[in-house]
Parts: structure tokens; sequence; C-alpha cells
């Protein structure tokens, strides 16, 4: 006896719909969704400094992943991308160099 298989798809796991967008990062893949307005303690990904990186929303302020503030005046530069939905890592963020047997 076999036990029954579900095929799970990525729209209904991450609710992915036409403008999602999927971003490379250094461990995986960001699913950004550019339409959705970013509440307070979200996850963004902004143009910011010259770079896209991504940032926390505290109030009026963004706090980027290096811990700098982007407040104030500085806000004007800041080209919002869209708020993170998921982070979709790689297999290899779960190796272990010390595995204990």
């Amino acid at each position: 006896m076999h036990a029954a298989v579900t095929k799970l798809k990525l729209e209904e796991i991450c609710g992915v719909n036409r403008s999602s967008c999927l971003v490379e990062t250094s461990t995986g893949y960001a699913i950004i969704q550019p339409e959705m307005a970013p509440q307070d303690g979200a996850r963004v990904l902004v143009a910011a400094l010259g770079k896209l990186q991504f940032a926390i929303v505290m109030g009026g302020t963004l706090i980027t992943e290096d811990g700098e503030s982007i407040e104030g005046d500085a806000l004007e530069d800041v080209n919002f991308m869209g708020v993170v939905t998921f982070f979709l890592n790689g297999a290899e963020a779960f190796t272990d160099d010390n595995p204990v047997l």
C-alpha cells in the first residue's frame, strides 16, 4: 500500500500571484509583493544608497541589514520595491560542516 502524495504548488504555499517577483539572495530567493503596502515590522526590498537591500519598517524609519537607519529626508531617495513575503533558502543553507554521528 502506498501513501498518496500531494503535490503542493508555490502559488498555494506562498500566495504567489501575477504581481509577485522573485529576487535572488545570497542564500536562495525572496518572494516580493510590489503591490502590498508595508506595515510596521515588515521586511521590504528597497533601492537605497546605490544598491538593492532588505530593510525592516519601523515607523517612519527603515532599518537595513547592516543596522543603518534611513529616515527623514533620506527616505526621499529610497525606491520601494515591495514587501518580502517569503525567503526560500537553498539546500546548502542547511548543510552542517560538523555533523554528529
